[in-house]
């Protein structure tokens, strides 16, 4: 019994240091994943924001034109088209996130605050 125990010892050894390496490697973000996390969060929140707005208002905010007295630093990489209306807004963002001259976009409207990849970068 005492005779399987340093070998026993040794697999558990190697098995986590599997598990730690496994997870460090598989946790890493690449700078284009995290450029798109953050704009899908972006969108998100101007989602948020759109339908708070049109509770308050009764009227959606055009988010590309500073009126409202907003200003979105983070959209400045981007480039925006937007179409609000009484009854609802959409919008689309393109960008190439990744730098490969490929130009990716997403885009969210008054339905839900779910960002959809209208084509991939």
């Amino acid at each position: 019994m005492w005779a399987r125990w340093p070998r026993q010892l040794e697999l558990a050894l190697l098995v986590m240091a599997l598990l730690i390496l496994g997870t460090a490697y598989f946790s890493r973000l690449t700078p284009e994943e995290r450029r798109l996390i953050q704009l899908e969060a972006g969108l998100e929140q101007l989602y948020l924001l759109e339908v708070a707005h049109y509770a308050q208002h009764g009227r959606y905010f055009d988010p590309t034109q500073s009126d409202d007295g907003l200003e979105w630093r983070w959209m400045d990489g981007y480039e925006w088209e937007a179409r609000i209306g009484g009854e609802g807004f959409w919008m689309v963002v393109r960008a190439d996130l990744d730098g490969d001259g490929q130009v990716g976009a997403w885009a969210i409207d008054d339905e839900s605050p779910q960002v959809r990849s209208l084509t991939d970068d």
